[in-house]
C-alpha cells in the first residue's frame, strides 16, 4: 500500500480537489481518518475468493456504498475522475499519472499524492468478475516487444488469427499505471462515446483477489467503472479481430481483442 507520510490533500496542478464530487445518486462510501482504518473495514466486505463464475456485475450501487475510503482516497479519487487537463499540459490527472507511470517518468507531488492515496484505498474485487478495457495501438507495440516479435501497430492488420493466436497466446504481462475498465460493458455509454471505439478490445477475467476500487461517478464511473492497482499481472489467453475498425491517435486500424486473465 502507498505510504501516507508527507501527503497533502492540497492540488497545485490546477484541477480542483473535491470530495466525490457527482455521488448524490449513489450516495456515499464510508468515510475513516485513516488508510489502515480503510483496509480493515474492506477486508471484512470484500473477499478474496469467489465460489462462482466469472460474470458481468450490475450491482454497482451497493457495491460503491460498501467501500470505506480515506479522506486522502476520496480527494484522491476525485482528483483521478476529473476530466479537465491539468494546467500546462493536455490531458486529465489521470491521463497524466498513468502515462507517467507507464514511463516511469518523475512523479509531480500531486500525482505521488493522488498514486499513494489510490493505492490505500485499494482492496479485494470481491467478486469473480468479466471486465473490459480499450485501448490504444500501443498494446500491441508492448505484447511484441515482450514477445520478442516484430510485431507491431505498422503491421498486425495484415497478420492471420492464426499467426496472432501462435504469437500472443500465453503471453504474460503488466501494467504499471492503474487501469480503469467497465464492470457492466459499458451499459451507461452515451451514443458515440469514446470509449468503446479504440483500436483495441481487452477482456480481463478479474479474480476476487485483485486488487480494485470503484470511484463511483465521474468521467469514467458513470459507465460501470473499476479501477485496477498497478503491478498486478496479466496472461492472453485469446485474440481475434473483431471484424470493426478502432482508432487510436489520428488513425483508424482493424479492431483487435484480446482475451486476458489476471493471476
Amino acid at each position: 500500500m502507498g505510504s501516507t507520510g508527507g501527503k497533502s490533500a492540497k492540488n497545485t496542478q490546477g484541477t480542483m480537489s473535491v470530495i466525490t464530487p457527482g455521488q448524490s445518486d449513489l450516495g456515499q462510501v464510508n468515510t475513516v481518518n485513516t488508510p489502515s482504518q480503510a483496509q480493515q473495514a474492506n477486508a471484512q466486505v470484500f473477499s478474496d475468493t469467489d465460489d462462482g463464475q466469472f460474470r458481468n456485475f450490475y450491482g454497482g450501487k451497493k457495491y460503491y456504498q460498501s467501500q470505506t475510503f480515506s479522506i486522502d482516497t476520496q480527494i484522491a479519487v476525485a482528483d483521478y475522475l476529473y476530466d479537465k487537463a491539468v494546467d500546462g499540459t493536455l490531458y486529465s490527472p489521470s491521463q497524466n499519472l498513468n502515462y507517467h507511470m507507464q514511463t516511469d517518468a518523475q512523479l509531480t507531488g500531486q500525482e505521488i499524492f493522488m498514486r499513494d492515496s489510490l493505492l490505500d484505498g485499494m482492496h479485494n474485487l470481491g467478486y469473480n468478475m468479466n471486465l473490459e478495457r480499450y485501448g490504444r495501438v500501443d498494446y500491441i507495440d508492448n505484447f511484441g516487444k515482450i514477445a520478442g516479435l516484430n510485431i507491431n501497430a505498422n503491421n498486425f492488420s495484415n497478420m492471420s488469427e492464426a499467426q496472432l493466436k501462435k504469437a500472443f497466446i500465453g503471453l504474460e504481462y503488466g501494467e504499471k499505471g492503474f487501469v480503469s475498465a467497465s464492470y457492466n460493458q459499458f451499459k451507461n455509454a452515451p451514443a458515440g462515446n469514446s470509449f468503446t471505439d479504440k483500436a483495441v478490445k481487452i477482456n480481463i477475467k478479474a479474480p476476487a483477489n485483485a486488487q480494485a476500487l470503484m470511484p463511483g461517478i465521474g468521467p469514467g464511473g458513470n459507465l460501470g467503472e473499476i479501477v485496477l492497482a498497478p503491478n498486478q499481472r496479466y496472461r492472453i489467453t485469446n485474440v481475434r479481430f473483431t471484424g470493426k475498425s478502432g482508432r487510436s491517435g489520428a488513425n483508424t486500424y482493424k479492431q483487435i481483442e484480446f482475451d486476458v486473465e489476471m493471476y
